[in-house]
């Protein structure tokens, strides 16, 4: 490829055909780098609303302490047994009433539940809540909760994302509350079914204020340049193509064509030949360069004659007819 000064001695169609192709290039990064920070900009709002969610959910159970489910023990908290009446009766008696169980869920045990409900639905987005200590080890981070609570606990962000080839990451910071001490603060006043359930080794030692964990929110996303290959259609092609021509189109015959034929005449003139430069049909006012340029050259061939004229009339023994022959 030429150097810097080799560039100068290329035509001006392939100048400026590499100069539309630096300007495509620079415009095309432009582009797609706008339209992926609008890529990232759309999923981090959608993750938002995932969170949004979620930990609207988790306070509606916070503000309860806990919450009771009926003939689930799965996994759970406490238990509390009841007599039920059976439908119908009419007065409550040995023979009418029936043993139920009640098990109680808090936010974190309730939130858990509600993401694996949310796993096996199927839907495309997935949420978890974890920690960098956590009581249920069942919760421990994956790599990008790793990395996303060791940014947020050294930087004090409020909330961490990545496009990474699984998909969109997003976690949320949360922060525990005078409530949350209860049972994640001194592992000695914590609530005994708290203690028989996870034990007193993880999750516990927080005080009000402290990072609690992460909203951990996944969204399936292709890189941005698989999308971007996928916009670009056969229509968009053609007409960079299109502009392209055009644009070579008009350089041919507005600049070079033009610049030819002033070529072509100064070299005529240079040799004393007749040489049209096309200034009959050029208004004087014109502000097209090319026109100033090839009058110029005519004022120049005008004056040009005039002292060869002069200069044939003053000189001893030189007719003045040949000194006034026009080239």
């Amino acid at each position: 490829m030429p150097g810097p000064m080799g560039l100068g001695k290329l035509s001006i169609s392939m100048r400026f055909a590499l100069v539309f192709l630096v300007a495509l290039g620079l415009v095309g990064s432009a582009f797609y780098l706008i339209l992926d920070r609008i890529y990232v900009n759309q999923l981090k709002s959608q993750a938002e609303t995932v969170a949004d969610n979620v930990d609207a959910f988790g306070t509606w159970v916070a503000q309860y302490g806990r919450v009771w489910v009926k003939e689930d023990a799965r996994s759970f908290l406490g238990h509390m047994p009841l007599l039920q009446p059976e439908e119908g009766a009419t007065a409550i008696t040995a023979a009418t009433v029936k043993p139920v169980n009640f098990y109680s869920k808090n936010p974190a045990l309730a939130q858990r539940e509600f993401s694996e409900v949310v796993a096996r639905s199927g839907t495309p987005a997935q949420f978890r809540l974890t920690s960098h200590n956590v009581m249920n080890q069942s919760n421990a981070p994956d790599p990008f909760e790793t990395a996303a609570l060791a940014r947020i606990r050294e930087a004090g962000l409020k909330e961490y994302f990545e496009l990474t080839p699984e998909g969109f990451r997003y976690a949320r910071t949360l922060y525990h509350k005078a409530s949350c001490i209860t049972c994640h603060g001194d592992p000695e006043k914590a609530p005994n079914d708290v203690k028989v359930r996870y034990g007193t080794i993880h999750g516990f030692g927080f005080k009000e204020g402290d990072v609690a964990g992460v909203i951990s929110v996944r969204l399936p996303a292709k890189p941005f340049w698989s999308v971007a290959v996928s916009i670009v259609g056969g229509g968009a092609l053609a007409m960079i193509v299109g502009a392209f021509l055009i644009a070579m189109l008009f350089v041919r015959f507005a600049i070079v064509s033009p610049v030819k034929r002033l070529t072509k005449a100064s070299h005529q003139i240079s040799l004393a030949q007749p040489a049209d430069l096309g200034v009959a049909n050029i208004g004087r006012t014109s502000r097209n360069e090319l026109h100033q340029l090839a009058l110029a050259i005519d004022r120049l061939r005008r004056s040009v004659h005039i002292a060869m004229r002069k200069l044939g009339d003053d000189k001893p023994g030189v007719p003045a007819t040949t000194a006034t022959r026009e080239p």
